[in-house]
């Protein structure tokens, strides 16, 4: 991957040759070093060198990766946390990630898996023998090498004996391949956790699917929790293995040493071929970018649930909600342009697309300020007593008597429903592969021309005529920031004119549009026509103040954490409209069910 302008030359004394990755939270180059060393380069965007949180974070990881040396780890080469932009170079290992071999080879073959489940325990080992919490081994988190796994980004580990950063009480991993106490107890999980991760990632490996996939990205976390796994597609002796691994009490599952012995009796030998090895460092992917939830749920990472028919709900994807938004965790992305017929690549909306305004005949009314509100995204209830405006599923009936938000999924396909889309309408690399948000297991769509958006368009707006005739008075597109996500693909001017073309629509039915998340895109947001803001954790990352400023105080805000809601409460309770949820957003009388307000 080629060296996109304003691109750093060298740092640290290492000389960026190319992109090996780029995602919302910083770059990971190729670099080397004086004498000709290859390394692989995590340089922090300048923006988030400003969070002391982050900075915080970052340091930790870098402790966490020195600590850990192994066969099957990437060891830190050289870094600092303290420069003006952090950084960190460990050694560069050439090789495709496990989940983009099984997206693209299917599952791994008997020796395959062998080789990866002996070499993944052997990483573990290393890993928790100097007192390290991995907390997210997940498909993008494993390098296929030639001479076996390797596992990275230790973005969001923790060390045992350091509770530091522990006490804020947000949920870290990535929902399909989190344990359970990842979600009940965050500040207490052991080294049983990663082996709880390890059970759905080899469970996946030899099937290419998760043992936990639920209809929503809400519910793989609940049944994360609560459900047994979904394991009839795997072969003895796996089956009875990841269902040891998989249990739910971290006390019953086996110990390092223990499921070492019993791996060895999977069948195969070693390979000389790793599994998916690479031989193009334009495949090597590092990280893997974070978003809120993740596939299901909320997430940094390898795959998430959605439903197949509906467009979905789902939390912020610039930052994960499920994951410490401080972890860095950059996707790795092979640049494609690609081109259909006369299409050309723009930003900008056609010259006949109206500006965003009501049809005639038709009134746009957003909702009340600073009033009693509900988030019931994941699943809807009878709306509290004095709540005035409520946000559902766009699968839901709106709640009686309240002005209701139709929220559903507008810059992405849905997971397994590629083929409700033209091909052509999903973002395609150079070689001609589906982009997919790995963390959410969705296809991307390509929003990068403007007769592209257009035919997107035409089928968001059926949704939006749906939510009209179900008797909503306003829309709240998600995944306006899928362009943060995707930097080498997409752009902000793309993302701005498709959702000039919703919000047209929009208003010509009557109906508000709200912006969601998104702070990069505020300055716009009257040129786009949005109306309104529904804006997760702006207390959490201090926010509230830019969205408010931009939408003259008619913001709904979601906080996840009883920390992140004092703040925001301390500040805007007299000015917004506030709730906290828990992050799975479950339905009233469901257990694990948390709504507060100030």
């Amino acid at each position: 991957m080629s060296r996109s302008p304003g691109d750093l030359e060298s740092i640290g004394g290492y000389a960026l040759v190319e992109r090996l990755g780029s995602g919302g939270m910083g770059v990971v180059y190729l670099g080397r070093s004086e004498s000709g060393r290859r390394v692989a380069v995590k340089v922090v965007h300048a923006q988030y060198a400003q969070n002391e949180e982050f900075r915080t974070r970052f340091r930790q990881e870098v402790a966490a990766v020195r600590r850990v040396s192994g066969a099957f780890t990437a060891p830190v080469v050289d870094a600092d946390p303290d420069a003006e932009q952090p950084w960190m170079a460990t050694l560069y290992v050439p090789g495709r990630t496990l989940a983009d071999t099984v997206t693209e080879d299917g599952p791994l073959r008997e020796g395959q898996l062998r080789v990866l489940a002996l070499g993944l325990v052997e990483a573990l080992r290393d890993i928790h023998r100097v007192g390290v919490v991995h907390r997210d081994l997940k498909p993008s988190n494993v390098l296929m090498a030639e001479d076996g796994p390797r596992v990275i980004d230790f973005g969001i580990s923790h060390a045992i004996d350091n509770q530091a950063l522990t006490v804020t009480g947000r949920l870290i991993g990535t929902p399909p391949f989190m344990s359970p106490e990842q979600f009940t107890s965050p500040r207490d999980v052991t080294a049983a956790s990663d082996v709880f991760s390890l059970g759905s990632l080899l469970v996946y490996a030899a099937t290419g699917n998760r043992p936990f996939d639920g209809s929503s990205p809400y519910l793989t976390g609940y049944q994360v929790m609560y459900e047994a796994p979904a394991l009839d597609a795997v072969a003895e002796p796996l089956r009875s293995i990841a269902e040891r691994c998989l249990d739910k009490d971290p006390a019953a599952r086996p110990e390092l040493a223990e499921l070492h012995r019993l791996l060895r009796t999977l069948p195969g030998t070693a390979e000389p071929d790793a599994p998916g090895a690479a031989d193009s460092a334009e495949t090597s992917r590092r990280l893997s970018r974070p978003h809120p939830v993740p596939r299901g749920l909320l997430t940094a990472g390898g795959a998430g649930d959605t439903d197949s028919t509906h467009p979905g709900h789902r939390r912020r994807g610039r930052r994960v909600t499920v994951s410490l938004a401080a972890a860095v965790v950059v996707a790795g992305l092979t640049v494609a342009i690609v081109r259909s017929g006369s299409e050309q690549n723009n930003d900008s909306p056609s010259p006949t697309a109206p500006a965003p305004a009501a049809a005639s005949g038709s009134t746009v009314t957003p909702p009340p300020k600073h009033v009693r509100w509900d988030y019931q995204v994941g699943g809807a209830y009878t709306p509290p007593t004095g709540v005035q405006v409520v946000s559902r599923s766009y699968e839901d009936a709106p709640a009686p008597g309240v002005y209701n938000i139709c929220n559903f999924n507008a810059f992405q396909a849905q997971e397994d429903a590629e083929g409700d889309w033209d091909p052509d309408l999903l973002l395609r690399d150079a070689n001609g592969k589906v982009v997919y948000d790995k963390d959410w297991g969705e296809a991307v769509l390509d929003v990068r021309t403007d007769a592209k958006r257009k035919r997107i368009a035409a089928k968001a707006n059926t949704w939006i005529d749906q939510c009209a005739a179900k008797g909503y008075k306003a829309v709240e597109p998600d995944n306006y920031d899928t362009f943060t996500r995707f930097p080498n693909y997409l752009t902000a001017g793309q993302a701005k004119a498709f959702m000039k073309l919703l919000s047209v629509h929009a208003h010509e039915k009557g109906l508000a549009i709200a912006q969601k998340n998104t702070l990069e895109l505020v300055p716009d947001r009257a040129s786009v026509g949005l109306d309104f803001a529904v804006v997760e954790e702006c207390g959490e990352w201090n926010e509230c103040g830019e969205f408010a400023a931009a939408f003259d105080n008619n913001v709904l805000v979601v906080e996840y954490t009883a920390k992140a809601l004092s703040t925001v409460c301390a500040d805007w309770s007299t000015t917004l409209s506030i709730v906290r949820r828990d992050q799975l957003v479950l339905p009233k009388g469901t257990n694990g069910y948390v709504r507060e307000t100030c």
